[in-house]
C-alpha cells in the first residue's frame, strides 16, 4: 500500500469543489420546446375530454401540497382522489404535538449542520421562526393547509418548467423535456382560468361556494373565512381568486430567471454550503 503524500495540502471538508454552471440560454431547441409545452396545453384545454384527463394530473399535485403542508403543520395527511364529488381529497388527522417536536428537531438539526455559516444560520433561524408562527394557532395552521393545495399545483408546475428549459433530471431529455414543457404551461393554465372562472362564472361560482357535498367549504373559501374571522380583512372567494391568477404566473417568472441566471444562483447556493472564512 503507498504512503500518503505529505506535500499535499489537507483539504478542509467545509469547501465544496468550484462547479462551473453557465447562465441558460433560450436558442432553437429551447423555442421548440417551449412552444410544443405551449401548444400542446392550449389544445388539451380546450377539448373537454382531454382537459378532463389531465386535471388529474393538477390534482395529484393539489393534494401533494395538502399533503405536505398537513405534515408540516403536525397532521398526519394521506393525499387521495375523490370518486364521490370529483376532484381531489386529503384527509388529515387531529393536531399531533409529536410531529410538531420531531420538525423542531429537523430544524435544530439544520442549524448544527450549518453552524459554520451564519447566512445559512440565519435563513434557517428565519424559517423556523415562520414556521413556529403558523403551527402554534389551529387557524394559522388550517390556512396554511388549505393554501398550499394551489400552491403545491404552481410550485410543481414551475419545477417542470425549468426542468424543461434546462434539461436537467431526464433519462431521455427529447422526449421528456417536450411533456415537462407542457405540465409547466398546462398546469398554470388550468389554475388560472379555474381563477377567471370564479370570476366570471355565477354557476361555477355557485357551485364552487356549495363545497364538498354541501358541507366541506373549498379552498379559497377556507382560507378568505380565516382572513375574515381573524385578521378583520375581507377578501371573499373572489378576492382569493384574483391573487390566484396573479400568483399563477410567478413560478413560472421564478423558473425562467433562475435557468437564465443560473450561474449566479448556483453561486449563492454554493456560498450557503460552505463554511464562513
Amino acid at each position: 500500500m503507498p504512503a500518503p503524500r505529505l506535500d499535499l495540502p489537507l483539504r478542509d471538508p467545509y469547501v465544496i469543489e468550484e462547479e462551473r454552471v453557465a447562465d441558460g440560454r433560450i436558442g432553437a431547441s429551447e423555442w421548440k420546446i417551449l412552444g410544443f409545452g405551449l401548444a400542446a396545453a392550449i389544445v388539451v384545454y380546450w377539448l373537454p375530454f382531454t382537459r378532463f384527463v389531465f386535471s388529474a394530473l393538477v390534482t395529484l399535485f393539489h393534494e401533494l401540497g395538502h399533503a405536505v403542508a398537513g405534515w408540516l403543520m403536525g397532521y398526519p395527511s394521506i393525499p387521495a382522489f375523490d370518486f364521490v364529488y370529483g376532484g381531489g381529497l386529503t384527509p388529515h388527522g387531529e393536531f399531533h404535538t409529536s410531529i410538531a417536536v420531531a420538525i423542531a428537531l429537523v430544524f435544530a438539526y439544520l442549524g448544527w449542520l450549518f453552524r459554520e455559516n451564519r447566512k445559512s444560520m440565519a435563513i434557517i433561524g428565519a424559517l423556523f421562526l415562520v414556521w413556529l408562527y403558523f403551527i402554534t394557532r389551529e387557524w394559522r395552521r388550517e390556512i396554511v393547509f388549505a393554501a398550499a393545495g394551489h400552491c403545491g399545483e404552481l410550485i410543481l408546475g414551475g419545477i417542470f418548467f425549468y426542468k424543461a428549459l434546462s434539461g436537467t433530471g431526464w433519462r431521455a431529455p427529447e422526449l421528456e423535456r417536450p411533456l415537462g414543457a407542457f405540465i409547466g404551461f398546462f398546469v398554470p393554465m388550468h389554475t388560472a382560468l379555474f381563477a377567471w372562472r370564479l370570476l366570471h362564472d355565477p354557476a361555477f361560482f355557485d357551485w364552487y361556494r356549495e363545497g364538498k357535498g354541501g358541507a366541506l367549504m373549498n379552498d379559497l373559501e377556507v382560507v378568505a373565512l380565516n382572513l375574515q374571522i381573524w385578521l378583520g380583512l375581507t377578501p371573499g372567494i373572489e378576492g382569493m381568486a384574483r391573487w390566484l391568477i396573479f400568483f399563477s404566473i410567478v413560478p413560472t417568472v421564478v423558473a425562467l430567471v433562475w435557468y437564465l441566471e443560473r450561474s449566479r444562483w448556483h453561486r449563492v447556493m454554493r456560498a450557503l454550503r460552505t463554511a464562513d472564512a
